[in-house]
């Protein structure tokens, strides 16, 4: 085995536990937690179909997560701070 296809194999092991915990912390405590079980399984399918070049998809993924999430930021700053 490569390095690379460890990588993958690996990648995909956390994203099955993302989806087995996911699925009890929705089932035993919230449905709130639901879009984490949601982002766990879009993982394990980008990760068990990835074929070649595997880290640049995956930096290529965590750049746009780091956008989406910077604008979450912002949006509950702006959110949190308006004016009343």
């Amino acid at each position: 085995m490569n390095s690379e296809d460890v990588i993958v194999y690996l990648t995909s092991l956390v994203a099955i536990g993302v989806i087995v915990v996911g699925s009890l912390a929705v089932i035993f405590h919230s449905v709130t937690l639901a879009p984490i079980v949601i982002i766990g399984i879009i993982l394990a399918i980008f990760a068990l179909l990835a074929k070649g070049n595997f880290s640049h998809k995956i930096e290529s993924i965590e750049k746009v997560c780091f956008v989406i999430t910077l604008i979450a930021i912002i949006c509950s700053f702006i959110l949190l701070y308006k004016p009343m």
